[in-house]
């Protein structure tokens, strides 16, 4: 028995003090909510927890980004369908005005709406905004230009078209709008009282070949034939004489067919790729032409989703590269255009927790000049016409425009829904490895406070057995 070294009460000591602590952890479980507060409390799984709550904390941001992006598609919807109300409305007035029962005073009149109309596309398209930035004004479309020739560039180009740098050979052949061919002047003096139409058109040697021709009530088929110089057409219009002598003005468009081939050059070595690495093979892309004034919008659409719309200063690029058309109309840019796809210029929105994860939103701009309408006129028979084509396109314009703007809008409640998923499976996840269970925790503690109070007791008895060492002392 000894009394300077009471082994029996550090022993009892070491365990209540063993108890304690995992009390105080226990406790600390049952008042956090956490089985892991500290990373010395399980390493491994905290490591993996402290990821997975910022992944959560992350998808919590991306679903506010999806939500948000999903209000600037709709205020850009809104927009564009107040603009195709607008187009409809016009359109409307356009027929009107093209029916022969009017007179230039009634078109002058129609006219007057068609300009207010045109000054609303304008003051919306100039102020409709989110958060301060214009959406149609063409600041967040996919932008492209092109690197060696003045005078053209990308206007637009879809979401599917693949980024980089191509050689482009463009060519073009004159053609003939036979939709919007209109004869002026005497014509009922000539034709009876059927209005004439254009039936055929050949160019060759600088000379148009025009034939007209109205069918009578009676089922006769009266034609005329006119040829033309080049020369002798003005803003579209040349006067001639019928076969009995009255002057008539012809009023025809000409339109330029355009061809895309591979430049003969390979620069790949200088990263710059062929013009099938974008649309693939020549017969895989259709091209259609529309030109405003002297401007070629030249939209290639490949089967592989590419469709790129380039915008051509036909006249300004002959004139700086000396070339000429041959008698065919036929002429080929002797330079292949370089053409940079940027992938750049959407709104970028990040719909994802890591890098890279974004859907960009290519707002398409909703100007008079992009919906090739700037210069419609109705006040005579001729631009009434026309005009019903223009709108025509400016609606296809709008309805494409308005169409992405709904996918956009599905997409993102796909991805709001895909991220509420995730964060609930992350969040069972992560509660799998950081939360406390309540029930199991709280047993564990009562067994610890047992196990407390009874080290307590026992160290209290067992700094009583120094003292028995005094019986032997008396």
């Amino acid at each position: 028995m000894k009394i300077n070294s009471n082994i029996t009460a550090y022993t009892t000591n070491n365990a209540y003090l063993q108890n304690e602590k995992r009390l105080s952890v226990s406790s600390e479980r049952l008042s956090s909510g956490f089985k892991i507060n500290r990373a010395g409390d399980n390493p491994a799984n905290y490591a993996i927890g402290a990821r997975m709550r910022a992944q959560i904390e992350a998808l919590d941001k991306v679903k506010t980004n999806a939500t948000t992006g999903m209000s600037v598609v709709e205020t850009a919807e809104s927009a564009v369908a107040e603009l195709q109300s607008m187009i409809i409305r016009m359109s409307e007035l356009a027929i009107k005005a093209a029916n022969g029962t009017m007179s230039t005073s009634d078109r002058v009149i129609v006219q007057e709406e068609v300009d207010q109309l045109k000054q609303e596309i304008t003051r919306i398209s100039e102020t409709a905004e989110f958060n301060g930035m214009n959406l149609l004004n063409g600041d967040f479309e996919n932008k492209g230009y092109c690197r060696n020739v003045l005078h053209a560039g990308v206007e637009n180009y879809s979401d599917e078209t693949q980024g980089g740098v191509y050689d482009m050979v463009f060519s073009y052949t004159k053609g003939y709008m036979l939709d919007n061919y209109s004869v002026t002047g005497e014509v009922y003096d000539v034709f009876g009282t059927a209005f004439p139409e254009v039936s055929d058109v050949t160019y060759a040697s600088g000379n148009y070949t025009v034939t007209v021709s109205a069918e009578q009530p009676d089922g006769r088929l009266i034609s005329e034939t006119y040829t033309v110089p080049e020369g002798n057409i003005e803003n579209g219009r040349a006067q001639v004489k019928s076969n009995n002598g009255y002057d008539l003005v012809l009023n025809f468009t000409v339109k330029y067919d355009y061809q895309v081939t591979d430049s003969a050059t390979d620069r790949s070595a200088l990263g710059i790729k062929k013009t099938t690495d974008l649309f693939g093979p020549a017969g895989s892309y259709s091209v259609n032409t529309y030109t405003v004034g002297d401007i070629d919008h030249v939209t290639v659409t490949s089967k592989n989703g590419a469709e790129v719309t380039f915008e051509i200063d036909r006249e300004k690029i002959k004139k700086e590269n000396g070339l000429t058309e041959n008698a065919e109309g036929k002429l080929t840019f002797m330079d292949p255009f370089t053409m940079e796809i940027t992938g750049k210029g959407a709104m970028r929105l990040q719909v994802g927790p890591d890098e890279g994860e974004v859907l960009s939103l290519s707002i398409p701009e909703m100007s008079l000049t992009k919906l090739r309408i700037e210069d419609l006129d109705v006040t005579t028979m001729r631009g009434a016409t026309l005009g019903i084509d223009k709108l025509k396109g400016a609606l296809e314009y709008v309805n494409s425009a308005r169409s992405k703007l709904g996918a956009y809008d599905n997409r993102l409640e796909n991805t709001i829904s895909f991220v509420n998923a995730s964060a609930e499976t992350m969040t069972s996840s992560y509660s799998r490895i950081r939360d406390t269970d309540m029930a199991e925790e709280m047993t564990e503690y009562t067994n610890l406070q047992v196990l407390t109070q009874a080290g307590m007791a026992m160290l209290a008895q067992a700094n009583e057995f120094p003292q028995q060492a005094l019986q032997l002392l008396q």
